[in-house]
C-alpha cells in the first residue's frame, strides 16, 4: 500500500518553512531584503569597520538566500559565489586602499548571485526578466536611499545633533601642532624610502618628512625646506 502524505509536526514545520521562503522570495519581499543589504554593506564601506550595518546586511541576505535554499532554486554554487564577493569586498574595505578591482570583481560575484538564486535549475525568460527586476530595482532604491542620506542628513534638524558642524581654523587659533621654524634649512639623513613620505634624522631628532613628489632614498641627505606642523618637507641634496 503506498504511504500517505506526511503527518504531524513534521509536515507542519516543513509547511510552514515552504510558506515562509515562498513569502520571503516573492519579487515586493526580496526586493526589501536586498535593498536592505545592500544599504548596510554600503554603511560598512562608507565606515570601514564592521558593526550594525554588516549586521543587518549579512541577517537580511541570509533570510534571502535561505528562501533560495528552502526552495529549491539556490545551491552551494551560489552560496560559494556568494561567499566569495563577500570576501572581495572585506578585501577592498578593510585592507585594499580605495575601491577598485577587488571591489568591482565582488560586487560583480554578489549580483551574480542573487540573479542565480532566483532561477532555478531551468528558468525561463520570465523569470530572467523577473530576477533582473528585482535586483534593478533593488539597486535603484539603495542607490537613491544612500545619495539622500548622504547629502541631505548633515542638513536634517532631526539628525543635526549626531554630526559635527563646526571647525577650529588657524584664523581662531587652532593649530594641529606648533610652527617649527628652526627646523628649516638643517641638514638630516633619509631614514627610510622617501616614497614620498617617511622618516629622517634631522640632528637627534627622528621626523616623519614628505617631498614634493619625488623619491628619495634610504641613507640620502636631505635638506628640511618647509615646515608646516606636522608636516615637514625636505628636499634631497645632491651628493658631496
Amino acid at each position: 500500500m503506498a504511504a500517505g502524505p506526511a503527518r504531524g509536526p513534521a509536515a507542519i514545520t516543513f509547511h510552514g518553512m515552504t510558506a515562509l521562503a515562498l513569502l520571503l522570495s516573492s519579487p515586493i519581499v526580496a526586493t526589501l531584503l536586498l535593498t536592505v543589504g545592500i544599504l548596510g554593506l554600503v554603511a560598512e564601506i562608507k565606515h570601514g569597520a564592521f558593526g550594525l550595518g554588516g549586521l543587518v546586511s549579512v541577517l537580511s541576505l541570509g533570510l534571502f538566500f535561505g528562501a533560495s535554499l528552502v526552495l529549491g532554486l539556490a545551491g552551494w554554487a551560489e552560496v560559494v559565489l556568494l561567499g566569495a564577493g563577500v570576501i572581495a569586498v572585506a578585501l577592498e574595505v578593510f585592507v585594499l586602499p580605495g575601491f577598485g578591482f577587488a571591489g568591482l570583481l565582488g560586487a560583480a560575484c554578489i549580483a551574480t548571485a542573487i540573479v542565480m538564486s532566483m532561477l532555478g535549475g531551468a528558468p525561463t525568460p520570465g523569470d530572467v526578466a523577473t530576477a533582473l527586476a528585482v535586483l534593478g530595482t533593488s539597486v535603484v532604491i539603495s542607490g537613491a536611499v544612500a545619495y539622500a542620506w548622504l547629502r541631505h542628513l548633515p542638513r536634517s534638524e532631526r539628525f543635526r545633533g549626531l554630526l559635527l558642524h563646526g571647525s577650529t581654523g588657524s584664523a581662531e587659533g587652532y593649530v594641529a601642532a606648533l610652527p617649527r621654524a628652526e627646523l628649516v634649512g638643517r641638514d638630516g639623513v633619509a631614514v627610510t624610502d622617501l616614497r614620498p613620505s617617511g622618516a629622517a634624522q634631522v640632528g637627534e631628532e627622528r621626523l616623519d618628512v614628505v617631498t614634493d613628489g619625488e623619491f628619495v632614498p634610504a641613507g640620502t641627505p636631505v635638506r628640511v625646506m618647509r615646515s608646516e606642523g606636522y608636516r615637514h618637507v625636505v628636499r634631497a641634496l645632491p651628493p658631496s
